[in-house]
């Protein structure tokens, strides 16, 4: 079937499910359940690379309506659909009320971290990126501010953002495991790019003890931070 050329109606999105179930691993679906335990939607067991194709083939044609039908049955619905946003040719502005929907779906680390890594805006949207992680940031579910962090991950760690990212990061408070260890991953990719500035908000031992720890391990566990850093990083843990 191809995607790009399809119609989008009740029977094409039918048989869009069919091509799902035909391409499911048992195996691949029983490790990905292991690592993927917050999704209350069934997993089949598809793998990424066949995700994303679909996606970039739907994303080509008429994707709205695709979206418009998009359901929430198995995991892979809701990986693709958050992909499809990501590589569909519109601005960030103009998939605004479909991203708000989206992330709202959103019950797990992996479909939150697939969906930011496809978005991939364009520079000149950088603001506007910026200001929807802020609205983000105010919101109470784990999976919106984790969407948030990561964003701000992905795109805005440059000299423009960085210190606004780092108040973030700073101000976040969370008891959220999933909202903690993005924090955590966060600073880890900040230490790499800003090693100064994010060692001074790690010497304020501002943040949790769970997040401030978890950060500084994953920066150890780094294989771009150097023997000499790793060995200070291990004196801030608390």
């Amino acid at each position: 079937m191809s995607y790009a050329t399809l119609s989008w109606r009740a029977d094409a999105y039918h048989r869009f499910l069919q091509d799902l179930q035909s391409l499911a691993d048992p195996k691949y679906k029983a490790f990905h359940e292991r690592l993927c335990k917050t999704s209350r939607a069934e997993i089949l067991g598809v793998r990424t690379p066949d995700t994303k194709r679909i996606a970039k083939e739907i994303a080509k044609g008429d994707a709205d309506d695709f979206l418009a039908l998009c359901g929430d049955t198995y995991y892979e619905e809701l990986l693709i659909k958050g992909f499809v946003l990501g590589f569909q040719k519109k601005p960030l502005s103009g998939k605004r009320e479909n991203l708000d929907a989206f992330v709202l779906q959103i019950d797990n680390w992996a479909v939150c971290d697939g969906f930011c890594a496809a978005l991939k805006p364009k520079q000149t949207e950088y603001p506007y990126l910026y200001d929807w992680c802020c609205a983000l940031l105010q919101t109470k579910g784990e999976y919106t501010r984790r969407t948030a962090i990561v964003l701000l991950m992905d795109y805005l760690l440059c000299d423009e953002y960085i210190d606004r990212v780092l108040e973030h990061l700073r101000a976040v408070r969370c008891d959220c495991y999933y909202v903690r260890m993005a924090v955590a991953w966060c600073l880890s990719v900040c230490f790499v790019q800003y090693k100064e500035k994010t060692l001074a908000l790690l010497a304020e031992n501002a943040l949790d003890k769970e997040t401030h720890n978890k950060a500084i391990q994953k920066c150890i566990d780094s294989y771009r931070v150097s023997a000499e850093d790793k060995a200070y990083l291990r004196t801030l843990k608390r």
